[in-house]
């Protein structure tokens, strides 16, 4: 194995390595087997973010256990799981309105405006039905979801204009995160 410069290194110090996350279920997406895994260096260093959250639910466990054991409630447990509910927020742009706007065309985000005005009814555009395209959107994407064993709970709108919601039944941590991943 060689450094970009042209420098060689030995090729066990290149290796990184995948294992099954099986705390997530696999999934077909496009007629093609996904297996969720976690991305490690050969020295136990995290090259992904769900290292991280399968080492947290392996601590909660471990002192959990730990500590009912200790105050002697519930004692035989085995195991303690978390579970995770996420939600998407996200604005629904015009592609016309979003080609006249050079900060979400470069950044993807707003980085020009103006802040809303004082007691505003957010309210008002909260409990109101998302807009019949906007709808239309949500509910291709909840079947979507669906098809590939997310159930989505949640569609409306959020407090500012064009700012809506979708929100999956909360579930285990890591299957939730890899549902989180997909979704988006």
């Amino acid at each position: 194995s060689s450094f970009p410069n042209g420098g060689l290194r030995a090729t066990h110090t290149a290796a990184a390595f995948t294992t099954w996350d099986r705390s997530s279920p696999c999934f077909v997406l496009d007629k093609v087997l996904r297996i969720p895994c976690a991305f490690v260096t050969h020295l136990g260093h995290c090259l992904d973010e769900k290292t991280p959250l399968l080492r947290s639910n392996d601590a909660l466990n471990m002192q959990g256990l730990r500590l009912l054991k200790n105050i002697k409630i519930c004692a035989g447990t085995k195991a303690i799981h978390s579970f995770l509910g996420w939600e998407q927020e996200f604005f629904v742009v015009k592609a016309d309105l979003y080609r006249k706007r050079p900060d979400l065309v470069n950044c993807g985000r707003t980085l020009i405006g103006k802040l809303p005005s004082r007691h505003q009814q957010g309210e008002l555009n909260y409990f109101a039905p998302p807009p019949a395209s906007v709808g239309d959107l949500m509910t291709n994407v909840q079947a979507l979801m669906l098809k590939l064993g997310v159930p989505v709970a949640v569609l409306h709108n959020e407090v500012a204009p064009g700012q809506h919601e979708m929100s999956p039944i909360y579930c285990q941590s890591t299957w939730s995160a890899d549902n989180n991943v997909l979704f988006m």
